[in-house]
């Protein structure tokens, strides 16, 4: 019998890395279109004091996703962990908490930078050429846009808590896709300049939100996300465990920022400030395409770390990051490369001023060596931060960013001027990744240790009982005939019987359970993958598959007996002597079944049949790599619509007893 790989235990590595990484590295391109979007149109105006304007509000503007990080990523967290549990009223808490303590905290900052907008500005380096365009800027992008901004990105985080991540990354390529459709039209239509692409920037934060008000409305039946006030609560473990988890993604944020305004205010106290801050708001936009891309690539193999860390798959964990270690060393020669051949023309492309265009051209040239020692050291950072050492993940961001950063940005300002401060994120990125190097040599040999430890390891002996596998269709009868099969061989049959030892194993409630043991959340390998995922990488799901694995497996080490569902036909595979069977049969004699045997008669039997499969098949997909339902995965595919319910149940008694 042939078999696939599984994604998280057996698949290549490579092509595993790929599956996950690639859509995450597509989502983030959306993020870069976005974040290009204002400087692009902008710099088409040729005057460097609006572009510099954008590199002096950019820390302000950012303070923004870092409130959204601080509650949504919180709460996704706290919401999935609940779900585990089955404590609802906990998960509608986080979710109410979450949202409202978002719109306070912005609308506190929306109001103080509105009532002191001119020393604010002034501190973060504002000039007469400049103020009246970050003023303006300021203006409609956090006074009056600050709200729906935040709301958008907070609701955002929280409809991929419930495993909608393709609801959510509309709602994120909608509001990108907006902005450069919009961008144009405010900037040079109706000639607003800087103070339309700020406009564009609101008008598109707002219908995003909007969206995702859409979005929970159609939900409102079915999840636990709530908007409403009354379920606002300080209780520790909503509060506390929401700020406690989204507080280091607020804070690299908040650094991300720091950095930009000391380099941007050190760089505005030369001769020519202004023109030096255009240079250098392009160079760091273009920038992101390599940071954006480098954590795509390194947030997408996060889940695949944390499940093979959490297994004891020590051995995967090196296979896994050394291919992607590989893969971010390719991608970021090659950018290196490209940028350090054609600056001047990717510099042109943001901006006509031959002084921005000359000035950038250098200063890219400098900054582009950080590619390497940046891609390296986020794949470090998700490292730690898959494996659940995310002290470790928040004390290099701070090192980087809040130390490093800083204090390389006024001693090189001191020693050698602007030249120095060009090379400052250069230098900053490769001292960062020699010390990520040093803390991770230390983690891999903790795991080299373990590995040896488990190489000396008995080898586990084959279970000498047969088991006999029923996977099915929905509706197709096949629970019915693994306990006919069972009763007629007499050997127990598990099936519901599973919900509680895998509860029993996981800590997790029977009804989350018997919701998801067999159902994935979402209906594609990519949205399960990625979404709702804690600090140590894995999901609550992971967990559960976990402790359905073992449950399954110690059932059939323990008797002969019939195991319905809970891919027990792929766990069992190398271990056992299995017979492994597939029940299916026609849409007309599932929808038959389901309304005579289930009574089940509110919506359309075929559609609720095919939801149902679509749901296991992804299930089934995410943690084998298998095919659900391909032929050459089993030993044995009978039709009970054709082949009826008793011939299936002798046809698999006839072959268990004279295998």
């Amino acid at each position: 019998m042939t078999k696939n790989n599984e994604l998280f235990t057996s698949m290549p590595v490579g092509k595993a890395v790929a599956k996950l990484a690639i859509p995450t590295v597509v989502s983030q391109i959306i993020v870069i279109l976005y974040s290009l979007a204002d400087t692009f149109f902008i710099g088409q105006i040729g005057d460097p004091n609006q572009l510099a304007a954008l590199s002096i509000t950019f820390p302000i503007y950012t303070l923004l996703t870092a409130v959204a990080n601080l509650f949504g990523i919180g709460a996704n967290s706290v919401i999935a962990r609940s779900l585990g549990q089955n404590e609802e009223l906990t998960a509608k808490k986080a979710c109410s908490f979450s949202f409202w303590g978002s719109l306070a905290v912005t609308l506190v900052l929306s109001v103080l930078l509105a009532l002191f907008m001119g020393p604010i500005l002034r501190f973060f380096g504002a000039d007469e050429f400049t103020f009246g365009f970050t003023s303006d800027y300021l203006f409609w992008v956090f006074v009056i846009g600050g709200l729906p901004t935040v709301a958008g990105l907070t609701l955002g985080h929280l409809v991929r808590s419930v495993g909608k991540t393709k609801e959510a990354g509309i709602g994120l390529a909608m509001g990108g896709i907006l902005n450069i459709i919009l961008d144009p039209v405010f900037i040079f239509v109706f000639q607003m300049n800087v103070a339309g692409a700020a406009v564009a920037t609101m008008l598109s934060n707002a219908i995003s939100m909007v969206y995702f008000f859409v979005v929970l409305a159609r939900m409102r039946t079915s999840t636990v996300l709530t908007l409403s006030p009354r379920y606002i609560s300080l209780e520790k473990n909503v509060a506390w465990g929401t700020l406690s988890v989204g507080f280091p993604a607020a804070l690299s944020v908040l650094l991300v920022s720091v950095s930009i305004s000391v380099l941007n205010g050190l760089l505005l106290r030369h001769e020519g400030g202004n023109i030096l801050s255009a240079a250098y708001g392009v160079t760091s936009k273009c920038g992101t395409i390599a940071l954006h891309i480098s954590i795509g690539i390194a947030q997408g193999v996060m889940p695949l770390i944390g499940y093979s860390y959490g297994a004891k798959d020590h051995k995967r964990v090196h296979a896994v990051c050394r291919q992607s270690f590989l893969i971010l060393l390719i991608f970021s020669v090659i950018f290196l490369a490209i940028v350090q051949f054609i600056p001047d023309i990717i510099v042109r492309m943001f901006t006509p001023d031959e002084a921005t265009i000359e000035v950038g051209s250098t200063f890219m040239r400098c900054w582009s060596w950080c590619v390497i020692g940046m891609s390296l050291f986020n794949m470090y950072n998700s490292i730690f931060q898959a494996v659940g050492k995310w002290e470790t993940s928040l004390l290099l961001a701070v090192l980087r960013l809040g130390v490093i950063f800083t204090a390389l940005s006024f001693a090189l300002d001191a020693l050698f001027g602007v030249t120095g401060l060009m090379w400052v994120q250069a230098i900053t990125d490769t001292v960062s990744c020699l010390i990520a190097v040093a803390l991770y040599g230390r983690f891999k040999k903790a795991l080299v240790r373990e590995c040896s430890a488990q190489a000396q390891e008995m080898e586990v002996a084959p279970i000498p009982h047969r088991v006999i596998t029923i996977s099915r269709e929905f509706g197709s009868g096949g629970r019915t005939i693994g306990k006919e099969v069972a009763a007629r061989l007499g050997i127990p049959c598990y099936d519901s019987q599973l919900i509680e030892k895998i509860a029993e194993e996981s800590g997790l409630a029977k009804e989350y359970i018997e919701k998801y043991g067999e159902y994935a959340a979402a209906d594609t390998l990519y949205e399960n993958a990625l979404g709702g995922r804690d600090r140590d990488g894995q999901s609550v799901a992971d967990k559960m598959w976990l402790a359905q694995k073992k449950v399954v497996s110690d059932l059939a080490q323990k008797e002969s007996c019939v195991i319905v569902g809970r891919c027990a036909d792929y766990i069992l595979r190398e271990i056992a002597d299995c017979l492994t069977v597939f029940i299916h049969a026609s849409d007309e004699q599932w929808a038959e079944r389901i309304v005579t045997v289930y009574g089940q008669r509110e919506e359309s039997p075929v559609q609720r049949l095919h939801d149902k499969d679509k749901k296991r098949k992804a299930y089934y997909e995410l943690y084998t790599g298998t095919q659900w339902g391909q032929a050459d995965n089993y030993e044995l595919c009978l039709d009970s619509g054709k082949i009826g319910m008793e011939g299936c149940v002798n046809m698999i008694a006839m072959l268990y007893q004279h295998a």
